[in-house]
């Protein structure tokens, strides 16, 4: 029987954390795995938590559409079905 191999995220080894910072993770998990003789599972779940910490930054996307409020989607749509009537009325001639 293999003895209980015990790591956390925060013990990681240093290349292992350079390559998540580098945004490589699936070198580090093979490195994990090398070093500690995890499985992949631990290995990616390691990684994975270290990520979050030690990954690289996204940044944010300048044309990305922020959702508004509800009502103000009502008001929009509300508006738009009126400039609709309103051109067939005015092309109808009713």
């Amino acid at each position: 029987m293999q003895a209980e191999i015990v790591l956390t995220d925060k013990q990681l080894p240093a290349d292992v954390i350079r390559a998540i910072k580098d945004g490589r993770k699936i070198e580090a998990i093979k490195m994990l795995q090398e070093a500690h003789g995890l499985g992949l599972a631990n290995a990616k779940v390691l990684v994975d938590r270290a990520s979050r910490v030690h990954g690289p930054k996204k940044k944010p996307n300048p044309f990305a559409v922020k959702e508004s409020s509800g009502n103000g989607k009502m008001v929009v749509s509300l508006v738009a079905v009126a400039i609709v009537a309103a051109a067939y009325y005015y092309y109808v001639g009713i």
